[in-house]
Order: C-alpha cells, then sequence, then structure tokens
C-alpha cells in the first residue's frame, strides 16, 4: 500500500507540475530592442522604445520583408513621457496590442544632457529587474534619444537588434569603441578604484567638420564629428567617462584604445606615425600588445601614490611612404623608437585626461588595493581623492617582428 500511495503521489506531483496556468507565447510580446531615455517636457523623462516586427523580419512566403512599421518595416517607435524607467513598460501596454518585454534589448540609449546630470539613479535599479540582461550596451548619444533612435535605420539588417548588436562589436576590430556592457558599467559604478566608460554615439553630421585638410589623427575623431559621407546613420566612436554615476567628460578614440589595453581588451590597432627622417610623410604599422600592462604602485612619503606602467607592444610594418629602408636591422630600431614615442604621447595624453577628470577609467586603483590590509584601510584611503595628484610614469617598448610581404624596399623608378 505505501507503493502505491507513493506511485499516486509522484503523479498527481508531476501532472501539477506539467501545467500552464502561467504561459507566454512568443508571438503575444512586444520585444523591445532598445530602450532611449531623455529629459522629459511633461514628466521627468521622454523614454523611446524600438520595438520588433517579428512578421516583417521573417519576411512573407515569397521570402521578402513584409511592408509596414517605421524602420524599413521591421520595427516601430513609440515614445512616452513616464517618472521612472520602468513604468513605461505598463504604460506601453495601453497603446501595443502584445505584452512589452525586456529580455531581447540590446541598447539602452541615454542622453548626453541626462547623462551629465546623473543616469545612476535610472539604469542601477534595473539591475534588479526578472527581465534585463546584463548584457545590454549603455549608450551615450549626443542630441536627444528619441531623434538618434528613429533615425538611425540599418541598412545591411532586416533585424535592427542584430544591427545594433554587431554595431557594438566592432570593439573586437577596433580600438575605438569601449569594451563595457551593462554588467561593467555597472560593476565599476560601484568599486573603488576604477571608473566606468561608455560607448559614445551620434547621428552622422551632414555639414563638414573641418575647414581644412592639415593632418589629423585618425583617432583624434570622436561620434559627432567624423567627417564621411554615406554609409548608415549612427557612428559609435569614442567614449563618456563617468564619476559616481554622472558623466564627467569624453574621451576620443585613441584615448579609448588606451583605456582598452590597460585593461587588456585592445586586440589591435593601426598606427599612422610620423615618418621621424621625412616630415609629411607616415610610418604606417599594426600594433597588438605583447602582454598586458605591467602596473606598480606605491605609496610616497607624502601619501600619495606612485605608479610606474610599462607597456609591450609589436607589431608589422605595414606601409613606409618615404621609401626609406626601416626594415634592415641597423634601421630597425629608429622605426621602433618612432612607433613607441607616438604611443606614449598617447598615452600620457590620456593619463592626464583621466586625472584631470578625476576619473581612474584606466583602473589603476585596482592594483593599488593590494597595497592594504583590509577593506576598511582601503576605504579610508579615498583613492579617489588622492588620484589626481599622483605621480604616474609610462615606458613603451615596442618591438617589429613581421617587416610585410616584402623583405627591402625598392624606390619607384
Amino acid at each position: 500500500m505505501k507503493r502505491v500511495f507513493s506511485v499516486v503521489l509522484l503523479l498527481a506531483t508531476v501532472m501539477m507540475l506539467g501545467g500552464c496556468y502561467d504561459y507566454s507565447e512568443p508571438d503575444e510580446k512586444a520585444w523591445i530592442l532598445a530602450l532611449g531615455l531623455d529629459k522629459g517636457r511633461q514628466n521627468v523623462l521622454t523614454v523611446t522604445a524600438v520595438i520588433a516586427i517579428p512578421k516583417a523580419i521573417a519576411g512573407g512566403g515569397g521570402g521578402e520583408p513584409a511592408a509596414g512599421g517605421a524602420g524599413g518595416g521591421t520595427f516601430f517607435i513609440v515614445s512616452m513621457e513616464t517618472p521612472t524607467l520602468l513604468s513605461f513598460l505598463e504604460l506601453l501596454d495601453t497603446v501595443v496590442d502584445r505584452r512589452a518585454d525586456m529580455s531581447q534589448t540590446k541598447w539602452l540609449v541615454c542622453s548626453r544632457e541626462l547623462a551629465e546630470e546623473g543616469i545612476g539613479r535610472y539604469f542601477g535599479p534595473v539591475t534588479r529587474f526578472y527581465q534585463f540582461r546584463r548584457s545590454a550596451h549603455v549608450v551615450i548619444c549626443e542630441g536627444r534619444a528619441e531623434d538618434f533612435l528613429e533615425q538611425g535605420k540599418p541598412i545591411l539588417e532586416d533585424n535592427v537588434g542584430k544591427y545594433y548588436e554587431l554595431l557594438m562589436r566592432g570593439w573586437r576590430y577596433t580600438e575605438f569603441i569601449p569594451f563595457d556592457t551593462f554588467h561593467f558599467l555597472h560593476l565599476k559604478s560601484n568599486t573603488i578604484g576604477v571608473a566606468p566608460v561608455a560607448p559614445l554615439a551620434a547621428l552622422n553630421r551632414k555639414e563638414p567638420v573641418y575647414d581644412d585638410n592639415t593632418p589629423k589623427p585618425k583617432g583624434a575623431y570622436q561620434a559627432g564629428r567624423l567627417p564621411r559621407r554615406g554609409g548608415g546613420e549612427i557612428e559609435v566612436m569614442g567614449g563618456a567617462a563617468f564619476k559616481a554615476g554622472r558623466m564627467v567628460g569624453t574621451l576620443d578614440a585613441d584615448q579609448v584604445g588606451v583605456q582598452k589595453m590597460f585593461f587588456g581588451n585592445l586586440k589591435r590597432t593601426i598606427m599612422d606615425v610620423p615618418d621621424p627622417e621625412h616630415p609629411g610623410f607616415f610610418i604606417i604599422v599594426d600594433v597588438k600588445p605583447r602582454y598586458n600592462p605591467r602596473v606598480d604602485v606605491r605609496i610616497g612619503e607624502d601619501d600619495l601614490p606612485e605608479i610606474s606602467v610599462e607597456v609591450g607592444l609589436e607589431g608589422t610594418i605595414m606601409s613606409i611612404q618615404s621609401g626609406e629602408e626601416y626594415e634592415t636591422p641597423d634601421r630597425l630600431p629608429v622605426l621602433e623608437q618612432a612607433v613607441e614615442r607616438a604611443y606614449l604621447e598617447d598615452i600620457n595624453k590620456t593619463v592626464a585626461k583621466s586625472q584631470a577628470l578625476g576619473a581612474d577609467f584606466l583602473g589603476l586603483g585596482l592594483h593599488a588595493k593590494k597595497l592594504f590590509l583590509t577593506w576598511p584601510q582601503w576605504v579610508a584611503y579615498d583613492w579617489d581623492t588622492k588620484y589626481p595628484d599622483a605621480t604616474i610614469n609610462v615606458s613603451v617598448d615596442y618591438r617589429v617582428r613581421r617587416v610585410g610581404l616584402i623583405h627591402e624596399t625598392v624606390p619607384l623608378k
């Protein structure tokens, strides 16, 4: 009888577990692919949602995308005035015929105006929400986020969510896009000794950005100031530095590359180095980290940090415009030293920017933490106050590993 009773109890339990009272059909949801936040006109916030049209992305019976929607038929946009970010979801249910869902959200776009006032109270509490994925990216845009999302339509992709994802994946191929996702942004915001950097984005600027054609380093640009014609409307380049949940300044593309290198996220970059012996000509080299930067921190007698950083790089000669034979063993050090000087200049500018903003986005404080025996001692040291007056010395060692597909330069005849 005990066995029979156990079997009956087990069957009853299984039948109850198989119920579908709380089912949720995917085709009954409105998938939010991006959210934008602006200062409100009629409430605290203006929240904008980019919502996918699944049948248009999948295409009709003939394989062509279905028509309709504001984004080439694959998405539409809704903007509403609301006191908080999450209250927007409930308001959305009053105008959209499907239940709003954030589980596929790729971007959280915040206007620069709002970011400079502080976004911690808007984005921080979202980490509690069960639908939210920390793999989403926080993007700071020039102008209003609602205009940015409405005009930033994809060209190569029908799926705007994939467009957002692929565009941000560019951090793997270029030094110009920060690596941090929402998870790392939130983590660094709550950690002593490091400051977060969010990607900076803008719509394509139609009018000329610069008045002349004098040489400008490619890494000196940032979103909204990239001289170009054609392509998609959105450009992502440079970063927004944060401190205590508030945006305190912007970084150009080279400075973002240095920040990524200090965290070991830089894969490779291409440098245009001024030729040391032929003014007006460039040496183009490929640069990769040889090892992660070696950081040594000690506390000086004045109780201020003294930091030394050793950067090891290597790469390939890609082009020598002047035709100078720098690839020979006796001339190679001249090229390597030119690269070291150029990269050291970028690093020193980035370090100076970090100290001027009072935001340790290079994470040097993470190396200082080990000098303190207990957490209360580390907190009491107040790294953020000491860091702007720290002494920081950087050295760069670049080695040419390959000279490209030719082994000697032959002048044109």
